[in-house]
């Protein structure tokens, strides 16, 4: 089962986490509203942040909005990305024909395809590591 949760391991929350991302991002993503920062972390997971200002965005309304869609977003996204640190800023102001939640999904789509998240493949068994006995079931469990 797949864990969907964004807790506050997956959130950056010091001003010295977002200084390391924003003075050597490895890449970033420019979309028509957002830029996004990405830069490799030391954990096993990726991390949002959001740099989202009243200057861009006037209402907190919008500003609350695009927090909640991006969030959902990276919760579903984050499943598949490597251990990637990933802020978000706007670029341009807020219109109401803007369809934010597709721009955001496009630029995780990229992050993604970068920075895919490696995990182990589970069929391949080192035999140096296993007892004779096992070394024979895994034998016999594979095709032929």
């Amino acid at each position: 089962m797949t864990n969907y949760h964004f807790g506050k391991s997956q959130r950056l929350l010091k001003p010295d986490e977002f200084r390391q991302v924003f003075d050597a991002p490895l890449k970033k993503v420019h979309g028509e509203h957002l830029l996004v920062f990405v830069q490799k972390n030391n954990t096993s997971h990726a991390r949002l942040g959001l740099a989202i200002t009243k200057k861009k965005l006037k209402r907190a309304v919008d500003r609350n909005y695009i927090k909640r869609i991006t969030r959902e977003a990276f919760r579903h996204a984050s499943v598949e990305m490597g251990a990637v640190d990933v802020v978000l800023i706007i670029k341009k102001n807020y219109t109401k024909d803007w369809d934010m939640y597709a721009e955001i999904v496009k630029i995780f789509e990229k992050i993604k395809n970068s920075y895919p998240k490696t995990t182990p493949n589970k069929n391949l068994i080192p035999s140096e590591n296993l007892t004779t006995n096992q070394q024979n079931n895994a034998q016999e469990r594979t095709p032929c």
